[in-house]
């Protein structure tokens, strides 16, 4: 008989997407014991303060990726009012990436798993694709007898995400049935993710004008688990 009750969870998952919506789409988790989400959240916490505390973006806006990487957005764009050149706000703005890669990398027991198809069919790919990846973490914490949930960045109205779900086979399943949903601007780990995923694209995608990003995941997550192709 397992140690666990039906309700006791030991690790969480926090979950995005990216992908060119074409030919490629991955999947991103930021994989944490439960244990270590405290210290998780402060650490990212620090981070966005430390940002803040530069004038630029405020603590309460939530970062994403390809607006940072693009310098679009409101707080991004306006590199004259902090009285930096074009290239030199742009700089700033890929930096911020690149240190909260660097962030998620030093969290205690981290685990980043990514996987990724290359596909014309995303519609009906992306939700095979969400299933195959929980169905490996699935047949990973059993082997390892211990049960989890996952956090999607969304609303909730995308009913694939559910039923991935309820594909597994009830037999040891140890994935909480209904994924939990919050946007990404609630929580500062599903932030974490997007900057992972869009990463995790670039090393894949390897689009000529985001060169300077296809080595950045190898460099941050040397450990990771992935990107693999499912």
């Amino acid at each position: 008989m397992s140690k666990h009750d039906r309700n006791a969870c030991d690790r969480t998952l926090y979950v995005d997407d990216s992908g060119d919506s074409r030919a490629l789409m991955i999947f991103a988790a930021l994989d944490l014991e439960n244990r270590f989400i405290p210290e998780a959240h402060i650490r990212w916490a620090r981070f966005r303060e430390e940002i803040a505390c530069e004038g630029l973006i405020p603590a309460h806006v939530p970062l994403h990726a390809v607006k940072l990487i693009g310098g679009r957005g409101l707080h991004l764009h306006s590199y004259n009012e902090y009285g930096r050149s074009r290239e030199r706000h742009r700089q700033y703005l890929r930096n911020v990436v690149w240190r909260g890669l660097q962030v998620v990398a030093d969290m205690p027991g981290i685990c980043i798993r990514v996987a990724y198809r290359r596909t014309l069919l995303h519609k009906t790919d992306r939700p095979e694709l969400y299933l195959a990846m929980i169905t490996e973490l699935n047949r990973d914490l059993a082997e390892s007898d211990q049960r989890a949930e996952v956090l999607i960045d969304g609303d909730g109205t995308d009913p694939s995400f559910r039923r991935a779900h309820h594909y597994l086979s009830a037999v040891n399943c140890r994935i909480e049935e209904k994924p939990l949903f919050l946007p990404a601007a609630q929580c500062g780990l599903l932030q974490a993710a997007d900057l992972v995923a869009y990463t995790a694209h670039q090393s894949l995608a390897v689009n000529r004008n985001r060169s300077f990003m296809w080595d950045w995941f190898k460099q941050s997550f040397p450990q990771a688990q992935g990107p693999t192709a499912l």
